[in-house]
């Protein structure tokens, strides 16, 4: 069996892109979100995205998750846009072949 690559640092990091319009997750909604799937809040920070126009909120989570494609099913069940989650799912799966550089920048937030 294959072992599971580690996420390490800020890789674990959940960051959700809540556009405008869609609706703001509240606290009580990402833990009970989170507890069904097993997890747990350490920390969030959330802010205004750039455009003025959504939210970017960043959360820690206990147990961390240990590959990309765990972060990317969090980040979609919490409610992050389903279009940044599948293009992040696409980076994902390339991983490998990816350059070092690409590598730490899959999951970023874009102006």
């Amino acid at each position: 069996m294959k072992a599971r690559p580690l996420l390490a640092g800020d890789r674990s990091l959940l960051k959700l892109d809540i556009d405008k319009g869609c609706e703001r997750p509240t606290l009580l909604m990402l833990c009970r979100r989170l507890r069904r799937a097993g997890y747990a809040i350490k920390w969030l920070s959330e802010c205004i995205s750039p455009s003025g126009k959504g939210w970017h909120i960043i959360l820690d989570v206990k147990p961390s998750p240990v590959t990309p494609q765990e972060v990317v099913a969090l980040q979609a069940v919490l409610g992050s846009d389903p279009a940044r989650e599948a293009c992040n799912l696409a980076r994902a799966n390339l991983l490998p072949r990816m350059s070092a550089y690409a590598r730490d920048r899959w999951n970023v937030f874009y102006k």
